[in-house]
């Protein structure tokens, strides 16, 4: 990983960080990725990569928000975000003390 900043090493090791990692990877990066593999989508949607580890706890706040919080990512749940992912990733970010 990336050198990351102080903030962003405490969402890398927050309890919970690897089960939102692999939520954020299976059910976002599909869009959200260098080189998109959802049909019809050619660049990251507003240009939030969520492909490494340092593009997931860069994001921690946002992912948390949309996709944790508002049920706003995945639109439509396109890519069915069950509910229990949700709760890890609100669980991660919660579990780093923001």
């Amino acid at each position: 990983m990336q050198t990351l900043k102080p903030y962003e090493q405490k969402f890398a090791a927050a309890d919970g960080f690897e089960d939102a990692h692999d939520v954020v990877l299976g059910r976002c990066s599909i869009c959200h990725a260098r080189e998109p593999v959802w049909e019809g989508i050619k660049w990251a949607p507003k240009g939030v990569l969520l492909g490494t580890e340092g593009d997931i706890v860069r994001n921690a706040k946002p992912i948390y928000l949309q996709a944790g919080v508002n049920h706003a990512m995945p639109p439509a749940n396109v890519t069915y975000m069950e509910p229990e992912d949700r709760e890890a990733i609100v669980r991660w970010f919660r579990n780093a003390g923001s």
